[in-house]
């Protein structure tokens, strides 16, 4: 057999055997004829020729041969240069022909590997946290995360030994200031008697770290929205040593003086504000006590971890009306405020005696158990019955003055003054305070004085001043000056003839009057009949000024006269005088007896 188709296949499977003109244009000739079917030979030949293909590259059966030696070749995507050896048909030109091809892709493959680059991808990342959290772990098992305090003392970052330092250099010169509430309180031990073991306190704060939490206690700390209670905050306190007696006596006396001045309770007295005349929350509040207990607690609670301060909030006082909210007590200020619109002054005469306003309202005004006001109608009757007695009626009431000549007179009794209309007043006051009225009240009378100042105070003008132990009588007017005296006699101590002391109206002015005595010694006759000219009754009709013609007239001016001449009470008075004194006297004079 002819050896060139074996040097054909040699050149086919050797990429670097030349190929000659001749040896191309018969390649080309042979894939133009028609196929043979091969001689077992010529398989034989074609199957050693093909050996070198790869598996993927299967010969054609055959009984089967192409149309065209070259087969079709797919372009696929490209994935990489790889090294293989293309044989086609039977050309010994294509035989020969080797190079380095793209190779057609598999489509199938191009998920799988893009899932392992993720998988891989993810693996790292994982593997990279872990260790990050681990070496956290480690790091925040020893040391203290941002922002931790021990007893006020930043600790941040710290080790226990270096927290437990700072915690005794700051504990060695320790106080501790209470304030808030209108409350300040301030404690400082006594030398030799605070003690605090900073060691025990930083390894119990640093065991309560939760390192396994780090991440989440790391941001916290460094951004201070750490809403969790630390290992400090849960009672890792310190274990301190003080005079727990002294703080609590100390303290316990400052808040007892604070709260003395505070009646702790909701009623009308702690609610209403003076400068707003209206009652309020904040007033309310302002009177509230302190919880002596709960400070106390407090303040030794700090104490235990040397903490600083202690800031006092709502939580420290006792409660008001049962605990109420602010707006509960606020519904029972607005419906009290409704009952106290009354303002108004009462005066007898020109001068103003009280006022009827809310501040004076809130005496009748309780809250029951709803705190719904309740308006004690009882009381404010009482109020008028006690300004009526204390403030109003001065009639019979004790009256000090002084004399133009400078004595110093003091005296009780009579029937001159001021009386009010009680009940008319009561009625004029209770409609004020359903209509709210404010203004002026002009207290009604039964009867009236010249002026009014006061109780105990003069409140007459002009008047004829009787001194019984000077036995000498003057008429004053309305500033004091003199203008009628004379001597006088009173009446006996014989029989206790006395002339009553007093302050009295003149009663009447009418010139003469047969003057008639009791019958004392019972024979259904007076004891006596005595015209005067001139009669100036001033107690009843009974005692009065009168003349006395049958008096001597030495007798007149001698103080010790009406021992032995003295009158039945009247007082005697020369008959020039009393003509005097009659002319120029009017019915309602006030007229005074004393000593």
């Amino acid at each position: 057999m002819d050896n060139a188709p074996n040097r054909a296949g040699s050149a086919g499977t050797d990429p670097l055997a030349p190929v000659t003109p001749a040896q191309m244009a018969a390649s080309r000739a042979q894939r133009t004829a028609q196929p043979t079917v091969p001689t077992p030979a010529a398989a034989t030949q074609r199957s050693a020729a093909s050996a070198d293909v790869t598996a993927s590259q299967q010969p054609l059966p055959q009984t089967q041969q192409p149309t065209q030696a070259m087969p079709s070749v797919r372009t696929p995507e490209r994935r990489g240069p790889i090294q293989t050896t293309f044989v086609p048909g039977n050309s010994e030109l294509d035989a020969a022909i080797t190079g380095t091809f793209e190779p057609l892709g598999d489509d199938s493959e191009k998920p799988r590997r893009s899932h392992r680059a993720i998988f891989i991808g993810l693996g790292v990342a994982v593997g990279v946290l872990a260790i990050a959290y681990a070496a956290g772990v480690f790091v925040f098992s020893g040391k203290y995360y941002p922002g931790t305090k021990i007893g006020g003392i930043d600790v941040s970052m710290n080790d226990a030994a270096t927290a437990a330092q700072l915690v005794e250099n700051s504990v060695g010169s320790y106080s501790l200031s209470v304030s808030g509430l209108g409350f300040t309180w301030d404690y400082t031990p006594e030398p030799g008697t605070f003690s605090v073991d900073a060691d025990a306190e930083a390894e119990a704060v640093l065991a309560a770290n939760e390192p396994l939490l780090w991440p989440i206690k790391l941001i916290s700390g460094m951004t201070g929205n750490d809403t969790e209670e630390t290992a400090d905050d849960e009672g890792a306190a310190f274990v301190v040593t003080y005079d727990e007696a002294g703080l609590e006596a100390g303290l316990g006396a400052a808040i007892d003086e604070f709260n003395a001045s505070r009646p702790g309770t909701f009623d009308t007295a702690g609610a209403f504000d003076e400068a707003t005349g209206q009652f309020s929350v904040e007033k309310a509040r302002s009177n509230q006590r302190l919880s002596r207990d709960a400070i106390i607690a407090a303040v030794k609670d700090a104490v235990s971890r040397a903490e600083m301060t202690v800031e006092l909030d709502d939580s420290m006082y006792e409660p008001l009306a049962g605990g109420a909210t602010d707006e509960q007590l606020q519904a029972a200020c607005d419906a009290a405020n409704e009952i106290i619109g009354v303002n108004v002054t009462l005066k007898y005469g020109d001068t103003p005696i009280a006022t009827l306003d809310g501040k004076t309202m809130t005496q009748w005004i309780t809250f029951d158990e709803a705190l719904n006001p309740i308006l004690n109608s009882d009381g404010l009757s009482g109020w008028i019955r006690d300004l009526a007695v204390n403030a109003l009626d001065t009639v019979g009431t004790e009256r000090t003055w002084t004399r133009a000549d400078g004595k110093q007179c003091t005296v009780s009794g009579g029937t001159y003054g001021w009386v009010s209309d009680e009940a008319a007043l009561a009625q004029l006051i209770q409609d004020a305070v359903a209509n709210k009225q404010t203004g002026d009240i002009q207290v009604p009378t039964k009867q009236t004085a010249d002026v009014y100042h006061g109780m105990g105070q003069r409140d007459w003008a002009s008047y004829v001043d009787i001194d019984l132990t000077e036995q000498w009588a003057r008429y004053y007017d309305a500033n004091d000056n003199v203008i009628w005296e004379s001597g006088c006699i009173t009446g006996s101590p014989i029989d206790n003839n006395y002339t009553p002391t007093g302050i009295y109206f003149l009663n009447s002015n009418n010139g003469g009057a047969t003057l008639t005595g009791a019958d004392e010694d019972g024979d259904g006759e007076p004891d006596y009949r005595t015209p005067v000219n001139y009669w100036m009754p001033f107690i009843g009709g009974a005692v009065g000024l009168h003349d006395a013609d049958w008096q001597a007239s030495s007798s007149f001016g001698d103080p010790t006269a009406y021992q032995w001449t003295g009158s039945h009470g009247c007082v005697n008075l020369p008959p020039e005088k009393a003509a005097e004194l009659s002319s120029i006297i009017t019915v309602g004079t006030c007229v005074i007896t004393h000593y």
